[in-house]
């Protein structure tokens, strides 16, 4: 009896075992495991990889231009505000001026960087190192309106500080992304903006004290040219050079494994010193990891009344998934104190937002930022900024006189392709197809930072 019982056991779980073995055998572990790394690397890499795509082709030029562009270590600025011709990377904004510097500290050693008088104008320097982990955000709360000079150096500089010097800022990595922002009120505060812009410089410690003037600009033909993408197994040399040049010492633990595939050997990259089996797992790996991140993005962060709420830009630590969402649709996010990030792909239906539709949605009185608001319209698969008839990308408090509020203070927007017969409400023209809104809160308020306030809602008409 006890033998009937325990045959039919012992062959259940030899079965079982049986079984496992047969899958286990169906796959090539050496290539399962190159895969995997794969895809662990591209997820953590992602930060260097959109850091480093951005500097090649925003560097390609050798003089700075009007359109951001400048060589490495120099600044080149914008003098109108970004549109659909602006396409270096998603969900650029329509309400600010930008200057932007890629920095090598190890090429300029200390760099001076210099903030201009700016009254009321609102303007944030934002410091970025190679993983987009936030550095320092230079505002008006810790400069003040009279302007100031700080000292960007890498971490661990033991030097002089001289008396001119306001603060010193420490990098974590020798690679720095400059992004400065100055605020817009409309086209006829053009002019009076650009001036402003023009203050904001940057130079080697060693010139302190020297007269400096304005970036030279020379006129560009066009925007920002879309960024460029290596092809293949050129995404894991490239990964390898970011993380080569730019080592976390606490990362050691999860960038060490990488070594397995080539990646942080004593050599640089070599597809060449692959397996025919690790070169198809990287490759598996590399659409893997993108459909990751892009499912992951299109509902990331905490929810409100349909708006997904990024509090995680700029300060990630080791959640580098999201690191790697935000940067791929949204690269260079300030940290949430200083500008709130709310985007949406749906209605309050949790419908795709599509221009063949009409949409309402009314900004309250007491909207959650200190300094401004603005929703943009960008494209829904590439988050870029689609042209209209009437040049109109966003709608912004911070240009009042384009704007037609309700006797109570809020104020209604009109989403959709077709132009409103309403006359009090603010058009934002949407594209005939699939669209993606973003909101700004630029120096947001502590209920929304908090998650106590309730963005409105977008209904389909």
């Amino acid at each position: 009896m006890k033998k009937r019982i325990l045959y039919p056991l012992i062959c259940s779980i030899m079965s079982v075992f049986c079984a496992s073995t047969v899958t286990a055998n169906s796959i090539d572990p050496e290539e399962e495991l190159a895969y995997n790394l794969g895809v662990q690397a591209f997820i953590y890499a992602a930060g260097p990889l959109t850091t480093s795509q951005v500097r090649k082709t925003s560097t390609a030029t050798d003089f700075p231009l009007n359109n951001g562009m400048a060589p490495m270590n120099q600044m080149g600025k914008t003098q109108q505000l970004s549109g659909p011709e602006s396409r270096i990377v998603p969900t650029v904004n329509n309400d600010t001026l930008y200057s932007q510097s890629h920095i090598n500290l190890n090429d300029t050693g200390p760099l001076v960087i210099e903030v201009p008088r700016t009254d009321n104008r609102y303007f944030i320097v934002q410091l970025l190192d190679n993983y987009t982990e936030s550095i320092e955000n230079l505002i008006t709360e810790n400069v003040g309106t009279r302007g100031g000079k700080f000292l960007l150096v890498n971490q661990g500089w033991q030097g002089d500080v001289p008396q001119e010097i306001d603060r010193v800022i420490e990098s974590k990595t020798p690679l720095v992304w400059y992004i400065q922002r100055v605020g817009v009120a409309g086209k006829q505060d053009l002019q009076a903006a650009n001036k402003v812009n023009a203050g904001f410089i940057n130079y080697p410690l060693a010139d302190l004290g020297q007269p400096q003037l304005p970036v030279n600009l020379t006129k560009a033909t066009g925007g920002i040219p879309p960024m460029t993408r290596p092809d293949g197994l050129e995404w894991f040399k490239l990964i390898d050079q970011e993380l080569r040049t730019n080592p976390l010492a606490k990362d050691a633990p999860i960038v060490d494994q990488f070594k397995y595939i080539n990646i942080g050997q004593a050599q640089p990259f070599d597809e060449q010193n692959l397996s025919e089996a690790q070169k198809r797992g990287l490759m598996r790996a590399l659409s893997s990891a993108q459909q990751i991140i892009a499912y992951a993005g299109r509902d990331l962060g905490i929810k409100n009344n349909g708006w997904s709420m990024m509090y995680e830009g700029g300060v990630y630590g080791t959640d580098y998934l999201s690191r790697a969402s935000i940067n791929f649709r949204a690269a260079g996010l300030n940290t949430k104190e200083r500008a709130l990030y709310p985007n949406r792909y749906t209605d309050s239906n949790e419908q795709q937002l599509d221009g063949k539709y009409q949409y309402r949605m009314t900004m309250p009185a007491d909207a959650p930022a200190k300094a401004f608001w603005s929703v943009t319209m960008y494209d829904a698969k590439d988050l870029y900024m689609i042209e209209n008839p009437i040049d109109r990308y966003s709608i912004s408090s911070n240009r009042p006189d384009e704007l037609v509020y309700n006797r109570d203070g809020t104020l209604t927007m009109c989403i959709q392709h077709e132009q409103p017969t309403e006359a009090n409400c603010n058009w934002l023209p949407a594209p005939k197809g699939d669209f993606y809104l973003h909101m700004r809160l630029y120096e947001p308020s502590e209920a929304v930072l908090n998650n106590q306030y309730q963005l409105p809602e977008v209904f389909k008409k």
